[in-house]
């Protein structure tokens, strides 16, 4: 399947789930994420904010702030590159519907990349939304651990992937948590 096939039937899938299911589920794979090792040892921490049937992560977002670590989320700017903005100043309602952070743009490092995507396999190919947003921010921060949390159902055999494609160094589902790649 290419990757824009397997983008239309991960979407339809996930979009398919009762909306019942998608929060028990991102309860239990959020509160995995909170258990991580490299989680707890993470000081600077960049994740995301959700839209549509993703994975609900804004409970791990209000953990990561009460645990007294810095949150940064990302921002896609007007000419199209995305931008890690650090948790605090707002929120305005970004291109893509998506709640986006208002504030200065923060270039320094990052210890952990919590990152959405379509679908992933166990080889911690990433299968994103077709901008390539997060493969550009992974090249920026090689020594950053990447997490990816997701439905089952966005775990397949084999995503198909080119040389620029960056991967995620661990995968969490509600029954396990996949260790891809030694950072």
């Amino acid at each position: 399947m290419d990757k824009k096939a397997l983008r239309k039937s991960i979407k339809q899938i996930r979009n398919s789930l009762p909306e019942s299911e998608r929060k028990s589920q991102s309860i239990l794979i959020c509160k995995k994420l909170l258990e991580l090792d490299e989680y707890k040892k993470a000081n600077k921490i960049l994740s995301f904010m959700n839209f549509g049937s993703e994975i609900e992560i804004e409970n791990f977002n209000q953990e990561v702030l009460k645990n007294g670590k810095k949150l940064y989320l990302p921002r896609v700017e007007k000419d199209g590159t995305l931008s890690v903005i650090e948790h605090g100043t707002g929120f305005s309602i970004g291109a893509f519907g998506i709640r986006e952070p208002i504030g200065e743009i923060y270039m320094g490092e990052l210890d952990l990349i919590v990152t959405p995507g379509l679908a992933f396999d166990r080889d911690g190919n990433r299968l994103g939304y077709g901008k390539g947003y997060y493969d550009k921010l992974f090249i920026q921060h090689t020594n950053s651990v990447k997490i990816a949390p997701i439905f089952d159902i966005q775990l397949v055999e084999k995503v198909p992937s080119e040389e620029h494609d960056m991967k995620v160094n661990i995968l969490i589902t509600k029954n396990e948590v996949l260790k891809v790649k030694k950072y």
